[in-house]
């Protein structure tokens, strides 16, 4: 018993670098995604902005960060993971809140885009680099909470920007616009405190700092020789040109990041894993996943609008309240997915999860149709409830398990960056199709949901208890999701295909 919690608590105390990460790194992300839902209303006021400028507003942080994808995946891998987003944070953070205060005081509508654009670019650069670290920095029985908590994470990010704008944010807007900033300082502070990935160090020939790295977090000096022996092991497998692809400019990185992603994704060994991540990724974001959060104090408030002809409130923001249950919901249905990943499977909670969501966005239709605001809420909470149970975690969990070492460098940040496109797409024109189509945009997005599931059951196999070999070779053959790859003996040199 003693010796289990000994062992217990040092594989905390090693793993808590990885989880500073992943809490800091996630709510910065939900952070900056999040505030400017609070303060649309403000900026349309102020600004005098229709319905398609208010979609480029939000859209651009999502298009920065497509960018911000491959940026991410360059510096890290020029810099290291915890120089990377110790310096893409505050740049990004600081120029990005600066840029977007002083063109909102020039009523720039490019301007404030464009300073959205420049958080975007560290939204998307953390994005990469937080999961990255997250996953060389853990202990191997930890490593799904340590993943789990970076998607918490971003829902406390969200709530934090929520609470800033419950109490009339036309009255704090210039503050609000610059709080990213203060966030990101802060952000930046903390991962300063963090050490760098050992697996970094290695690779770039530096196992002394290595070992002091793994030293620090509290590793036994037996404890670290064998991680030393294990990166070492690890580097000889991917080849010998792993350590020198690494030493490059961060133009080169940059350029390896986007042309070997699309590469692997046309014409790779892995290409059926990249197309299953891509297609995952669209589905994950077109099916208006945040932009019901970003948009949901807007959608109530036309509702409202049309019920009694007011929305105005004397203290609180009643409807930026009423995101925030959203996020609650949101936060809830993560916990929910953490809990049942590995007993009830990845591709069950993604069916159920995009049908319940379908059914969820129905019922959003059916309550703005009538213009009742107790029911377009119920539809939106459950909608993120069942997205949040299934998508939401579940998504990265595919990702991490589909790719094999060689391909993950450059597939997930062309993953990634397609994440953040489908998304800057469904911002964009979520206020454009609510103006016209009224309730039937709920009705467009639940289609998009069906469309979903029927694609996780004719093409996502189930992932969980599986091998990664066992997974990547099955991808990589193409077989039916029904179908399960089970190597046979080295003597018989084939694989036996159970049907489920």
């Amino acid at each position: 018993m003693a010796t289990t919690m000994a062992t217990t608590t040092t594989t905390r105390r090693s793993s808590a670098h990885a989880y500073r990460f992943a809490l800091v790194g996630g709510c910065s992300f939900g952070y900056d995604l999040a505030l400017v839902g609070g303060i649309l209303r403000a900026m349309r006021d102020a600004l005098g902005l229709d319905a398609g400028a208010r979609g480029a507003i939000v859209a651009s942080a999502k298009a920065g960060a497509i960018i911000g994808a491959f940026v991410g995946a360059g510096w890290m891998r020029r810099a290291g993971r915890r120089w990377a987003a110790m310096t893409t944070t505050a740049a990004c953070s600081l120029g990005g809140s600066a840029t977007t205060w002083v063109f909102a005081r020039w009523t720039s509508v490019g301007g404030i885009a464009f300073g959205r654009m420049v958080l975007g670019v560290g939204i998307g650069a953390l994005a990469v680099i937080a999961p990255a670290y997250c996953g060389e920095c853990s202990e191997a029985s930890v490593r799904g909470a340590v993943g789990a908590s970076y998607e918490l994470s971003v829902c406390a990010g969200m709530i934090l920007a929520n609470a800033m704008t419950w109490w009339k944010p036309e009255k704090t807007y210039g503050l609000l616009l610059l709080s990213p900033g203060v966030v990101g300082f802060w952000s930046s502070m903390a991962f300063a405190m963090t050490r760098e990935s050992p697996r970094w160090l290695v690779r770039r020939g530096m196992e002394d700092e290595a070992r002091a790295a793994l030293r620090e977090a509290g590793a036994s000096e037996r404890a670290v020789e064998e991680e030393i022996r294990e990166i070492m092991a690890e580097e000889r497998a991917m080849g010998d040109g792993a350590a020198e692809a690494d030493d490059v400019g961060f133009l080169r990185a940059f350029r390896d990041a986007v042309v070997d992603g699309a590469r692997e994704a046309f014409d790779g060994e892995e290409k059926r894993a990249v197309r299953l991540a891509l297609a995952l990724a669209v589905f994950n974001q077109m099916c208006a996943s945040t932009s019901v959060i970003n948009y949901s104090s807007s959608v109530l408030r036309n509702v409202a609008r049309a019920t009694s002809g007011s929305t105005d409130d004397e203290t609180v923001d009643v409807y930026n309240l009423y995101t925030s249950l959203l996020i609650v919901c949101k936060t809830g249905g993560v916990a929910a997915s953490i809990s049942m990943v590995d007993t009830v499977g990845r591709r069950p909670l993604l069916l159920i999860g995009s049908v319940a969501s379908g059914l969820s966005l129905g019922l959003t239709c059916f309550g703005y149709a009538v213009h009742s605001v107790g029911l377009t809420l119920f539809g939106m909470c459950a909608f993120m409830l069942a997205f949040a149970t299934s998508f939401a975690s579940i998504y990265w969990i595919v990702v991490s398990e589909i790719f094999s070492m060689r391909a993950k460098r450059s597939a997930v940040a062309f993953v990634t960056a397609a994440l953040f496109a489908s998304g800057a797409l469904s911002d964009l024109i979520f206020p454009s199709l609510l103006a016209s189509m009224g309730a039937g945009t709920f009705a467009f997005y639940a289609c998009v949901c069906f469309a979903a599931a029927a694609f996780v059951y004719a093409y996502v196999p189930e992932t969980a208890r599986k091998p990664l070999a066992d997974v990547q070779a099955m991808l990589k053959r193409g077989l039916p999701p029904t179908l399960e790859y089970r190597p046979m003996s080295a003597d018989e040199g084939r694989v036996e295909l159970a049907e489920l």
